[in-house]
């Protein structure tokens, strides 16, 4: 298993979305990823290039004969570890907010349990006056909101 590891390069999510069809094994084309992610040639590009500049993948050009070529991109064994870091720090984050059983939802984690509750609760502003008003500001959650 990789080593957890947050990439802020990986997080955004088209390069996350690159990552992660490169992750699975096999070279992709160009225009494969373009469609999929539903973004032009000059913003793929940006993409691919800040990853190839990190070592994350390769981008190489085949000749498909009669003049034609593609454009296929591979992850290298950097991008590989990278990738699979990052996917285990987000495990990680995801798993301080699931309750004790393992399961996202249901009641509320003890802030002072197992689920880490009060880790989250020491980051989260407080609102200057927890009696005064409703909705916005008023350290109310969305579900007693509702």
């Amino acid at each position: 298993m990789a080593e957890a590891r947050f990439d802020e390069l990986i997080h955004a999510s088209t390069r996350l979305s690159i990552m992660a069809m490169a992750a699975a094994g096999r070279a992709i084309e160009f225009r494969f990823i373009r469609d999929e992610l539903g973004v032009s040639d000059s913003v793929l590009s940006k993409h691919l290039g800040a990853l190839e500049t990190a070592g994350y993948i390769a981008v190489r050009k085949e000749s498909l004969g009669r003049g034609r070529r593609r454009t296929v991109v591979d992850i290298t064994d950097e991008g590989d570890a990278a990738f699979h870091g990052h996917v285990a720090a987000l495990d990680a984050i995801i798993g301080r907010t699931r309750a004790p059983g393992g399961d996202a939802g249901g009641e509320p984690t003890d802030p002072g349990g197992a689920g880490g509750g009060a880790r989250f609760a020491a980051n989260r502003p407080e609102s200057p006056d927890p009696d005064e008003g409703s909705g916005e500001g008023s350290g109310e959650t969305r579900a007693e909101k509702s």
